[in-house]
């Protein structure tokens, strides 16, 4: 058979290498032949790959950007779209076709189309990160390595991704060199040098595999040596706390102090100019007016305009702008100062879909209840979700039917996409799993590649089936086993969902459900489980309210106004932990010699899966016995909640137990701790204590649920 298409488009190229790849697994013999001009003669027997010319589209198909027509001509496969994006899509789709050894019937045709127009992952890289840990420091020499970028940036291709947002506060000194400020970039010429021949091979691999490459920077945020350069102390750099009110000085704060300078404002207005100069393949940049920043919201989007916007506009480019809105409803405000200087196709506005915790509830609420739109004409603005996984990095996570959910509820007239990542965690090198035994992978994303292969092609395509999902999971799994695991995966991860809708902080120093902990208060106790809040918005009945609702004899009638009680997501706790141990039952069955390393490790996180799930569900129903006793002192509710947290720290250890077999302790950046479930084992017998001590007049509740400010993250 013959395999035509145009070898000349590297982005084609990339989805037909992935068809010769599935053709060589079947043992198909194939010549290819390369289409260059439109006299081309076209086989009878083989696969067409090509790109429509819109003046001659296909009557029967509009084509969409991105969007792919495979159909058959009698023996002949024909894969087409109108972009080379388009065209990548419809030949990754085929060569997964063959491997199945699906075939299509005469005149069939299949046909797919961008359910998201950007499809993106937020990527925190380890260089003047926002926050400092284990998972920043161990990859900062990963990811200055096209060895590292390459798979993972195929891996991305190949699911769909078409966007690569890379954050940093502070790029440039690694980016860009500028004679006016050479003082200020504390690299030799040298190795300037190798940092921007990097950078620009970073993008142009992107760009050939269809993946759109923007750079996020935290406006005024310098570092010490470069406020050196630019004249200044060193101290003028130092990153300090926002919400520390020491790193105010004499008359005014370091932050209004780097906001009014107008060296500072230069140095960033030539550092952004040269970023756009000096990578022709860098598709936008984005920032906010809002962190770091003192002043009015018509000062700092002054700045905004006077730095960004002035630099893009004399860079002489047509480049993306995306503006980010957290911490600030300044809607009135870029209206007038920003969006009227960019063709409405050309600024994008980011706001954190919900906030921290994507996994909570598949249809957050939080641009209504905090009037994110406020003054910002919707009609006339491209909306960019920010959707952070700031819940689970250590155990696998994938559940289909959820991120289903997700994606649909993202598709609103004025939402162009998302990008979806971690603001303290790094997807790079694995240092979290021990490197013996088991262990066959190098990178994170190979461990938790079911998460990012369930984003990128659900984003696409939210209407995705089983079928494909349990073909996904044969590589790592094996075929017969791929549908089990497939079901461990989706039933485990329904855990935190449960658990954030009904214990709800909103952003990552405040709690990370996986750990238990939490920057402001380190352990989350039983306590903090009492008085806990469910997620806003979400339809669920706090602790308080359901207990209150109960003591006062109208349960039945408050709940009619709640999708979910308690006790509802206690149940999805207990269901779901009960199916994963089925699961585990039975995949206790399969010999040692067909169990891959995936599926050993696999194992070991469902396990601690379960422990983690029934840990939790005590927890739960503890802090509703413990409710009931403050309304009703009677000793069965307290003799209850001591039972119940007893036997949650049985759970914790098993936990640790699980954990401990493969994995190591790290230190995280958002929550300042060590992650490690044995050493706060020690944590859940004072949950016990504190249940003993519950209402005694010398017991103090401890709320931890109050914020200093609003995050300061992304």
């Amino acid at each position: 058979m013959k395999l035509v298409y145009d070898s000349s488009d590297p982005v084609i190229q990339f989805g037909v290498d992935e068809i010769k790849k599935s053709l060589l697994r079947r043992d198909i013999f194939y010549v290819e032949q390369y289409e260059k001009h439109v006299t081309t003669l076209y086989p009878s027997k083989g696969i067409v790959v090509r790109k429509v010319d819109e003046r001659k589209i296909n009557e029967s198909y509009i084509f969409e950007d991105e969007a792919f027509l495979i159909r058959r001509k009698d023996q002949l496969i024909i894969i087409e779209g109108k972009d080379s994006r388009g065209v990548m899509y419809g030949c990754l789709e085929w060569a997964e076709w063959i491997e199945r050894g699906k075939k299509l019937l005469a005149d069939e045709q299949v046909s797919q189309k961008p359910s998201l127009q950007m499809r993106g992952i937020k990527y925190n890289l380890p260089y003047a990160p926002f926050d400092q840990g284990d998972a920043l420091r161990e990859n900062e020499d990963t990811c200055m390595t096209m060895e590292y970028w390459r798979p993972y940036i195929d891996m991305l291709a190949k699911n769909r991704y078409n966007c690569l947002s890379l954050w940093s506060e502070h790029p440039f000194h690694l980016m860009v060199v500028s004679s006016k400020y050479r003082e200020a970039n504390p690299f030799e010429d040298q190795k300037i040098k190798e940092n921007i021949q990097f950078f620009r091979n970073l993008m142009k691999y992107a760009k050939d595999r269809g993946i759109d490459i923007f750079l996020f920077t935290w406006n005024i945020r310098l570092l010490p040596e470069v406020a050196t350069g630019l004249g200044y102390p060193s101290s003028v750099g130092e990153f300090g706390n926002m919400y520390d009110h020491l790193i105010h000085r004499v008359g005014t704060t370091l932050n209004r102090f780097r906001e009014t300078s107008e060296i500072i404002k230069d140095y960033f207005y030539e550092m952004i100019l040269q970023v756009l100069l000096t990578y022709p393949d860098l598709k936008g940049i984005g920032t906010s007016a809002s962190e770091w920043m003192d002043g009015t919201g018509y000062e700092k989007e002054a700045w905004i305009a006077e730095t960004y916007v002035k630099a893009i506009k004399e860079s002489g480019r047509h480049i993306s702008f995306i503006h980010r809105t957290n911490m600030q409803n300044a809607g009135k405000e870029i209206k007038d100062v920003i969006q009227e200087q960019f063709d409405s196709k050309d600024l994008y506005i980011s706001w954190k879909y919900s906030n921290a915790h994507c996994y909570s509830h598949s249809e957050p609420q939080f641009e209504q209840l905090w009037g994110a739109w406020e003054g910002i004409d919707l009609e006339k603005t491209q909306v960019l979700y920010t959707v952070r996984n700031d819940d689970v990095f250590t155990f696998r996570w994938g559940d289909p039917d959820y991120v289903r959910a997700y994606v649909k509820g993202m598709l609103k007239p004025y939402v162009k996409g998302f990008y979806w990542g971690a603001d303290g965690y790094i997807w790079g090198k694995d240092f979290q799993h021990v490197n013996y035994g088991h262990k066959t992978w190098t990178y994170d994303f190979e461990k938790h590649l079911f998460q990012f292969q369930l984003w990128g092609r659900l984003s696409y395509n939210p209407d995705i089936d089983d079928e494909v999902w349990e073909y996904l999971l044969r590589e790592p799994y094996g075929k017969a086993h791929a549908g089990r695991f497939l079901i461990g995966l989706r039933e485990s991860s329904k855990i935190i969902p449960a658990v954030n809708r009904l214990f709800w902080m909103d952003y990552d120093f405040q709690w990370h459900p996986e750990s238990c902990l939490s920057q402001v208060s380190g352990f989350k106790t039983i306590l903090d489980f009492v008085e806990a809040k469910a997620m806003p918005g979400s339809g669920v009945m706090s602790i308080d309210e359901f207990v209150k609702a109960e003591n006062n004899g109208d349960l039945e009638q408050v709940r009619t106004g709640y999708k979910e009680t308690p006790y509802d997501i206690v149940t999805i706790l207990e269901e779901s932990t009960k199916n994963v141990e089925k699961i585990l039952i039975d995949l206790e069955t399969i010999p040692k010699e067909e169990k891959t390393s995936y599926c050993q490790c696999t194992q070991l996180d469902l396990y601690a899966w379960v422990e983690l799930g029934r840990y939790y569900q005590n927890k739960f129903k503890a802090a509703i016995e413990l409710n009931r006793y403050s309304l009703n002192p009677s000793l069965p509710h307290k003799n209850l909640a001591i039972s119940l947290l007893k036997e949650a720290s049985t759970h914790w250890e098993r936990l640790g137990h699980y954990w401990s077999l493969h994995n190591k302790p790290y230190f995280m950046a958002r929550v300042k701790m060590t992650f490690g479930y044995p050493y706060y084992l020690e944590d859940t017998y004072k949950d016990v204590e504190y249940a003993k001590q519950f209402g005694n007049s010398t017991n103090t509740k401890v709320n931890n649920q109050s914020m200093i400010g609003r995050d300061a993250d992304e």
